[in-house]
C-alpha cells in the first residue's frame, strides 16, 4: 500500500484504489458498507479514505441508484408552529442520510399562496428530490392540483392539514376529537353559554375543531354560539367589537381553535371589563410558545408538533421502500395542558 498523501490530490475512487493496490470496484464496494472484501484489506481502504478525507460524490451516487437522497419539505415562512416540526423532519432525515431541501411559502392562504406552493413543488421535482413533506395551504386541492407530482411519482406526505381529494400519506392530530375535548373540560369547570372561535370552515384544521366541539357541547344540551375569525391571526378591532355587544355578555366560556386566537380573545375580553377565568374561562389549541412573560398561562392542548415531523419522515422513508403500498393516515394524540384560563 503507497503512503497516504493527507488529502494532497484530489480524493476519489481511483486515488485510494491506486494507493490500497486495488480496484475501484473493490474500493466502491467497502465505502457502501458490502461485506464481500477481505476485512484486513476493506481496513487499509477506510484508512487511505480517510486520510484523503474522501466524500462520496452524492450526484454520481444518485446516477446509479436512481436516488438523490434529498427530500423537501415545503412550509409557511412564518413557521411558529410549524417549526419544532421542521426541526424534527430534519434530524430525522439526517439519520437516514438524507439531505433536507426547505421550501417557505409566504401566505397561509389564497390565491397567491397556492401560485407560489406549486412554483415550489416544481422546484422540487427540478431537483429530483426523492420525496416531499409538505404542509398545504389549499385544503381543498384535488389531484389536478398535485398532476405533476402524481405524474413523476415523487412520494408525498402531508401533515396537519388533511387533503380530503387527494390520496397520500397523512400526518396530523385528531382535530375533531381535540373539539370534542376542550368542549367536555368546559362543561367540567361549570361552563354554560360557550363560544367556540374559529379561523372559518375552508381550513380544515379550524373546521374540524370546530365540528367536534359543537358535537360534544350540544350532546350535553348546552347553548353553543360561533364567532368566525375568518384566519388564525384575527384583528384586534374585531374581537373588541364583538364582545362589547351585550349578547357576549352571557359568555362564560370560550374554545379557540389555536392558541393566538386564544390570547387574542383574552385580551378583547380584559378591554370589554370582563375577567378570565373569574368570569369567562378560556381554552387554546397547540402550546405554542408564550411570548408575554406576565400573561396568563393557557390551557391548551400540545399536538407534539416534533411528533408529527418525525413520524412524516418514516412514512416518507416507508414509501420510498414500498411505493405500491396502501397510503396511510396517523393520528397522533393530543395532550391537555393545565393553565391559569380555565
Amino acid at each position: 500500500m503507497k503512503a497516504a498523501n493527507n488529502g494532497s490530490r484530489q480524493a476519489s475512487l481511483k486515488v485510494i484504489a491506486e494507493q490500497v493496490g486495488v480496484s475501484m470496484m473493490t474500493v466502491s464496494r467497502t465505502l457502501r458498507g458490502e461485506t464481500s472484501v477481505a476485512e484486513e484489506t476493506a481496513a487499509k481502504i477506510r484508512k487511505v479514505a480517510e486520510a484523503l478525507k474522501y466524500r462520496p460524490n452524492k450526484l454520481v451516487e444518485g446516477l446509479r441508484t436512481g436516488r438523490t437522497c434529498m427530500a423537501a419539505a415545503v412550509m409557511p415562512a412564518s413557521l411558529g408552529f410549524y417549526e419544532d416540526a421542521l426541526r424534527a423532519i430534519e434530524s430525522s432525515l439526517d439519520t437516514k442520510g438524507y439531505s433536507l431541501v426547505l421550501n417557505l411559502i409566504t401566505g397561509d392562504f389564497g390565491r397567491d399562496a397556492m401560485r407560489e406552493e406549486i412554483r415550489r413543488l416544481r422546484r422540487c421535482i427540478e431537483l429530483r428530490v426523492d420525496g416531499i413533506i409538505l404542509r398545504p395551504v389549499n385544503d381543498d386541492a384535488n389531484a389536478m392540483y398535485f398532476n405533476e407530482v402524481v405524474e413523476r411519482g415523487v412520494p408525498l406526505v402531508v401533515i396537519d392539514r388533511k387533503l380530503p381529494d387527494f390520496a397520500c400519506d397523512f400526518v396530523g392530530t385528531d382535530d375533531v376529537l381535540g373539539g370534542e375535548s376542550a368542549a367536555r373540560k368546559l362543561i367540567e369547570k361549570g361552563c354554560r353559554n360557550i363560544l367556540v372561535v374559529h379561523a372559518g370552515v375552508k381550513v380544515s384544521t379550524s373546521r374540524e375543531r370546530r365540528d367536534g366541539f359543537f358535537a360534544s357541547a350540544r350532546l350535553a344540551g348546552l347553548k353553543v354560539d360561533e364567532l368566525d375569525c375568518g384566519n388564525f391571526k384575527p384583528s384586534p378591532e374585531f374581537l373588541n367589537l364583538y364582545f362589547r355587544q351585550s349578547e357576549a355578555r352571557e359568555i362564560d366560556g370560550i374554545f379557540a381553535v389555536n392558541d393566538d386566537i386564544a390570547r387574542s380573545v383574552i385580551r378583547a375580553l380584559r378591554i370589554a371589563g370582563r375577567s378570565c377565568p373569574d368570569q369567562v374561562k378560556v381554552i387554546g389549541f397547540g402550546h405554542l410558545p408564550q411570548s408575554d412573560p406576565d400573561a396568563l398561562r393557557l390551557a391548551t392542548f400540545d399536538q407534539h408538533v416534533g411528533s408529527i415531523g418525525s413520524e412524516a419522515v418514516k412514512l416518507l422513508m416507508e414509501r420510498l421502500e414500498n411505493p405500491g403500498k396502501p397510503y396511510k393516515s396517523v393520528y397522533l394524540p393530543i395532550e391537555f395542558i393545565e393553565g391559569e384560563t380555565l
